[in-house]
């Protein structure tokens, strides 16, 4: 007799367990997941987004500029004791 929680037994073969067969098992836990994966994917693959036109570089740039140099900044008085020359510009190297 099986315990509380159990579904009586039934006279089972090899391919049940607790009425539960072979092809439902895999009908729920693989197919089910496997055809939702599947429709998803066709879902989402089949749509293209919005996407920006590509800037080619024999068109004409129409937009400010987006890079900057401090170059042309007022640089304050140096911080701390003693005097500094100190200029906004160069690089690495120490010039641009």
């Amino acid at each position: 007799m099986p315990g509380p929680g159990f579904p009586p037994l039934i006279e089972s073969r090899w391919d049940t367990v607790y009425g539960v067969s072979v092809l439902s098992f895999l009908g729920y836990f693989v197919g089910l997941p496997l055809v939702l994966v599947v429709l998803l994917a066709a879902r989402i693959w089949s749509q293209k987004g919005p996407r920006a036109a590509v800037y080619q570089m024999a068109d004409r740039w129409t937009h400010p500029p987006i890079l900057w140099a401090a170059t042309d900044e007022a640089v304050g008085a140096g911080h701390g004791h003693g005097k500094s020359e100190f200029s906004v510009g160069g690089g690495a190297s120490g010039n641009w």
